[in-house]
């Protein structure tokens, strides 16, 4: 692995178990096993290294969200149910960064604008999805304004479920990342066709709700 590579896995590891306010460049340096000033050779200061996770982070979701579509149609259940695990696991890995969201967005106007563009491009494959749900009779027929609301909804408990979990002081583990996936399931169900329902149902061995 890359030295530059190597700064940006420490530097997860630590945000994760520490959080960015504790964490200086120093001890990014020593849990790699460089100097400071080798450190500085690739990252200017802990923003430049905030940036570099975000453009990882970006760039991790969208290769996994095309690995399911390349298996599994756009708006099918199992498209879905497999981007619903997928994003909980993403919530994890990062999870740092989602606990952090705002704080970080308002210090940093580069990081914001960053996060801005990858904001719009993930409620558009949202609604995209909802759109071949439609159009595969996954869901009912749905006005665009219905689109519009339920694409965000679904963005919105992706984005924050980690946050809700900490702020009400429950441990971020197995059972409340499931919970989310819960969540996302339960706002999808009362857009579902009765051949969907039907289908989810078989799958599960319990009634959709």
């Amino acid at each position: 692995m890359k030295t530059r590579d190597r700064i940006i896995a420490a530097a997860i590891d630590l945000f994760n178990e520490q959080g960015t306010k504790g964490v200086t460049t120093n001890h990014i340096a020593a849990a790699v096993g460089i100097s400071p000033g080798n450190l500085y050779y690739h990252f200017r200061n802990k923003g430049d290294i905030l940036r570099a996770i975000f453009e990882e982070m970006d760039a991790y979701g969208l290769e996994r969200y095309r690995e399911i579509t390349a298996e599994t149609p756009p708006g099918t259940l199992a498209a879905m149910e497999r981007c619903f695990v997928m994003i909980q696991e993403y919530n994890w890995r990062y999870r740092f960064f989602k606990r952090e969201l705002t704080a970080l967005l308002l210090d940093d106007p580069l990081l914001r604008e960053r996060f801005r563009l990858t904001h719009r491009q993930m409620l558009a494959i949202v609604r995209q999805s909802n759109e071949c749900a439609v159009a595969l009779g996954v869901f009912r027929p749905l006005a665009e304004r219905e689109l519009d609301l339920l694409s965000e909804a679904i963005w919105m408990v992706a984005l924050f479920w980690l946050n809700y979990l900490e702020v009400g002081g429950e441990p971020v583990d197995d059972a409340g990342l499931g919970r989310g996936i819960e969540q996302l399931r339960l706002l999808i169900a009362p857009y579902l066709t009765e051949g969907a329902r039907a289908e989810l149902a078989a799958k599960s061995e319990r009634p959709v709700p």
